[in-house]
């Protein structure tokens, strides 16, 4: 087993049980793993240093996005679609176009970005398992139809343990 194939079970694991609180590990993962296939498709025949740092840009190229961009993206995203979802509303409800109905459509900006930061969390879950199962049936080469099944149960195991993984337990009740 190579040190690639290593680091993608281990990566790959990662995304599967934690890739929805991390924005971060599934960009960085995302941005290194095409960084190190680029890589390896434009220099052949390279010494591997060279391909590890050009992933290792890859990857800080994928965390700055998570880290800067994602978060103005979403809020903007929720403002400006809860806003315009608001005035449409309001529209409909009578208000005139010459009066800008200003309190629907704030309502609608919260109500927006609460929504998109819900979705996210749910795309998150989705491609950080499709990514993580990915790459652990990358890494083992099983082929054939046992690379399907492996594949499926490593996506609903990762979307399973990361819709539960944030739900706080409940506490047993003592009799006093």
């Amino acid at each position: 087993m190579t040190t690639v194939s290593i680091v993608e079970i281990v990566v790959g694991f990662a995304l599967l049980a934690f890739g929805r609180r991390g924005l971060g590990l599934l960009l960085g993962a995302v941005g290194f793993f095409a960084g190190l296939t680029i890589a390896t498709h434009i220099f052949g025949d390279a010494p591997s240093t060279m391909l590890i740092l050009t992933a290792l840009v890859g990857g800080g190229i994928g965390v700055f996005i998570a880290f800067f961009v994602q978060k103005i993206a979403v809020v903007v995203a929720g403002v400006l679609g809860g806003a315009y979802t608001g005035y449409v509303i309001a529209l409909q409800a009578g208000w005139g176009a010459e009066s800008i109905p200003w309190i629907p459509m704030g309502v609608g900006a919260v109500i927006g970005v609460i929504l998109a930061f819900f979705i996210v969390k749910w795309a998150l879950i989705l491609l950080s398992s499709l990514f993580g199962a990915y790459l652990v049936v990358h890494a083992i080469h099983v082929g054939g139809f046992l690379e399907s099944i492996i594949f499926i149960a490593l996506v609903v195991g990762g979307i399973l343990f990361q819709a539960r993984s944030g739900t706080p337990k409940a506490q047993p009740q003592s009799g006093q």
